[in-house]
């Protein structure tokens, strides 16, 4: 149980910034000290799997995920800028806890049941990209 001490005749949160607020309701990830129990990463990633959440691995972590077992398939958000192939996210490995940019980039991977609601099939994708660019006018090509 924690405790907090706020100010009397004061409201809770106030003082703080968003980013501040913002980083107090994110969630902590697997526990890995021994003393509040230990979580390995397979039992972490199978109890995101139970949940169907999101789960974003690094470079060296997917490898060891078969995430076609579990019923999963990786995230893919278009790319405009051409940067990435679309299936790139970064953030924290769900298995190692370190950043995926500095791993080598990462990939999202989202349940079967949830992923025609948060993303976009890559065929579909190429499809309407091929379509909007076979409907510019030859004159707006040539100029630019």
């Amino acid at each position: 149980m924690s405790i907090v001490i706020v100010p009397k005749h004061d409201k809770l949160g106030e003082g703080f910034s968003t980013k501040e607020k913002l980083k107090a309701m994110e969630h902590p990830g697997r526990q890995t000290n021994p003393m509040f129990g230990y979580q390995s990463p397979a039992f972490w990633i199978d109890d995101l799997c139970e949940l169907k959440k999101i789960i974003v691995l690094c470079k060296v972590c997917r490898v060891h995920w078969n995430h076609r077992k579990h019923g999963y398939r990786k995230m893919f958000v278009p790319d405009t800028s051409g940067r990435s192939d679309g299936y790139q996210a970064n953030g924290w490995c769900d298995a190692c806890k370190q950043f995926t940019a500095n791993m080598g980039g990462g990939t999202a991977y989202v349940s079967e049941e949830e992923y025609s609601k948060v993303c976009i099939d890559p065929v579909v994708a190429r499809r309407n990209a091929r379509a909007a660019w076979k409907e510019k006018p030859i004159y707006d090509i040539i100029v630019k």
